[in-house]
């Protein structure tokens, strides 16, 4: 529920998601379960298949360049999948090309936008993935060995955001164009407020909100909310611990619901999250956080 509320909110916003033209609709209904092979994403007229992804021995990471994104799940030893997307259409194995450092490999069909290339990674020594769709491509170093299991870290990340008074954070929002940008404050358990660069305004206050349209306030009735589903991450799994910034942790995950999407976490010791990432078909979102526990007070907004 917890991205879904967020994709909502930010939906309100700018109609980046297709399908999604209400929030308050959305966040009404509940999410459907997805067989784990058949990750569909919201509004997308495809889906693609990614069967590793959700392997508790896989390693999960996602990039896009512009509107194209590629998600991979890699195994030690083999296989590693690859799942490459033009916004929200999933790319046949056979349009892209593939090369582990430098030298071009084989990808076979495993489903529906699904790319298998059997080589031998994450057994002792570093590689370099490169996949290439017409004249765009993505990187990915991949690491010597499978990263430990992040379980621990993501858990305390997870109790300790979900336990905060209040915080702030700035979002940036994409479909792999020109980015929205929107500043939020949150204040437990159920207050929002939300500006973002395009002009749209919005309070959130238990079952009401408020959207600024046309120089006033209009006032509806909103589903509600908790302070944990402004965490986009929270439903991820199987996170591992991707590298270290002197006392900083950064976590990859994957995340099957409401759609599929691989995330990326800056933690710091105490369990704050100071940034996370999300890569999802054509819906890319960068939040940072701040002012943990800091002055926040939403109140209803007045009107003009």
């Amino acid at each position: 529920m917890s991205r879904l509320a967020w994709i909502a909110l930010s939906a309100a916003t700018v109609a980046l998601v297709a399908g999604v033209t209400a929030g308050a609709l959305i966040l009404a209904s509940p999410a459907k379960k997805t067989p784990t092979n058949a990750l569909t994403a919201s509004g997308a007229p495809t889906s693609f298949e990614l069967p590793l992804a959700e392997s508790p021995s896989a390693l999960p990471l996602a990039k896009h360049r512009g509107d194209l994104l590629v998600g991979i799940a890699a195994r030690p030893g083999g296989p590693v999948e690859i799942a490459a997307l033009r916004a929200e259409t999933a790319l046949p194995a056979s349009s892209l090309e593939v090369r582990l450092d430098g030298r071009r490999v084989a990808a076979t069909p495993c489903g529906t936008g699904c790319a298998r290339i059997d080589v031998q990674v994450l057994e002792g020594s570093p590689k370099r993935l490169t996949i290439r769709s017409g004249t765009r491509s993505v990187t990915f170093e991949l690491p010597a060995r499978l990263p430990r299991i992040g379980a621990r870290v993501f858990a305390s990340a997870l109790r300790t955001m979900d336990g905060l008074r209040s915080f702030r954070f700035s979002e940036e929002l994409s479909s792999g164009r020109e980015a929205l940008l929107t500043n939020v404050d949150v204040e437990a358990p159920d207050r929002v407020r939300l500006s973002s660069s395009n002009g749209f305004r919005s309070v959130i206050i238990g079952k009401n909100r408020w959207d600024y349209h046309d120089g006033r306030w209009e006032r509806g009735p909103f589903p509600g909310l908790k302070l944990s589903q402004m965490l986009m991450w929270h439903g991820a799994r199987h996170a591992r611990v991707v590298g270290r910034r002197g006392r900083l942790t950064e976590l990859a995950a994957f995340g099957l619901e409401p759609v599929p999407a691989w995330f990326g976490l800056t933690v710091e010791p105490s369990g704050r999250v100071i940034k996370a990432e999300m890569i999802s078909p054509s819906h890319f979102m960068l939040h940072r956080y701040k002012d943990f526990n800091g002055p926040v007070s939403i109140t209803p907004p007045g009107r003009k």
